[in-house]
């Protein structure tokens, strides 16, 4: 009887030396994060994920070491979201005009004049419309975390000034390399032609292009204005920012690493938002201290002209009633 008890003893002690060697071990595993920014140091969506970084590995107890790669260090932004679809990048943020390649659904934030204002965006993305595109992110390999923006997207020339559609016509005009981007300036009668954004200054300065579009911030951190010193204030396109990861990073976390994860993440969201808003009006009162002529053409003309837009891609980004709950939404 006492070999029997002696016998359940060490059995039952066994038990709880690997419950607690296997449990103790998870909980010490390190992770390796690797976000990746195509947007420069300084820029707001880049300051926010180098806070976040520093966050998560604070609030991880140094489980999760963090790293920011910002200005695309870790390659174009098709490559890094390649690599998080293999897992050899953990996180990226990117705006939503690349990784429609791999998220087709996304191109309806690539629609000229989808919303009225910020306030509009930022209340479509943190509603049930935003949270919608979850499923396509995660059908694809990817994870959701939320949405920064990139800003407002104006019109910059470099031989005249922008002040009605009239003016742009016939214009070469660089654009991302997005089919909406395209069909939206063909429609205010430019002529759109896809570059390298490495390549606009040159191309701007050689006169290989007449035009380009960018945002306030871009404009002015880039001295854009050396080369195109015509600044069409015309807000066509409100740039949404996706920020991701890896489906394969993400699903091995333990769940207080998820939830440290996503919760600081959304704890950002605002502050991105906020600073991007802020340096954008920032970098127009700037740039009024250099030659730049700064106009504001009517946008009605433009909107109109945009309605084929619509017309060609209502079918594959949702139907028209995503897009008039999107234009529609009370906010």
């Amino acid at each position: 009887m006492f070999f029997k008890k002696l016998y359940l003893f060490r059995y039952i002690l066994f038990i709880i030396i690997l419950f607690l060697f296997f449990n103790c071990s998870g909980t010490n595993e390190k992770y390796i994060l690797k976000i990746a920014s195509s947007a420069p140091l300084n820029e707001p969506g880049s300051q926010a994920l180098l806070k976040f970084s520093k966050l998560v590995n604070e609030r991880s107890n140094g489980r999760i070491n963090a790293k920011l790669f910002a200005n695309g260090a870790l390659g174009n932004n098709r490559d890094v979201t390649e690599g998080l679809l293999i897992g050899s990048i953990e996180m990226q943020m990117a705006s939503s005009s690349p990784l429609a390649v791999f998220v087709p659904s996304l191109n309806i934030f690539e629609m000229p004049f989808l919303f009225q204002n910020n306030e509009h965006m930022f209340a479509v993305l943190d509603s049930y419309i935003g949270d919608s595109f979850r499923s396509d992110f995660e059908s694809t390999g990817l994870h959701l975390m939320g949405y920064f923006t990139f800003g407002v997207r104006h019109i910059m020339t470099r031989d005249h000034p922008i002040n009605s559609i009239q003016d742009l016509e016939g214009l070469k005009i660089r654009t991302m390399e997005s089919k909406p981007h395209l069909d939206a300036f063909k429609a205010f009668g430019a002529s759109p032609l896809p570059m390298a954004y490495s390549e606009l200054y040159t191309g701007l300065e050689t006169g290989v292009i007449d035009g380009a579009e960018a945002a306030n911030s871009n404009y002015y951190s880039k001295k854009f204005f050396e080369v195109a010193p015509y600044w069409a204030q015309i807000g066509w396109l409100r740039l949404v920012a996706p920020v991701i990861m890896s489906k394969i990073f993400y699903d091995k976390l333990p769940v207080d690493l998820k939830n440290i994860i996503d919760e600081t993440l959304f704890e950002l969201i605002e502050y991105e938002r906020e600073l991007y808003t802020e340096i954008s009006l920032k970098r127009l009162e700037q740039l009024k201290g250099y030659p730049v002529t700064i106009t504001y053409p009517d946008p009605k003309p433009f909107q109109i002209s945009s309605r084929e837009v619509y017309g060609k891609w209502a079918d594959k980004i949702g139907g028209w009633k995503l897009i008039n709950d999107i234009q529609n939404f009370k906010y």
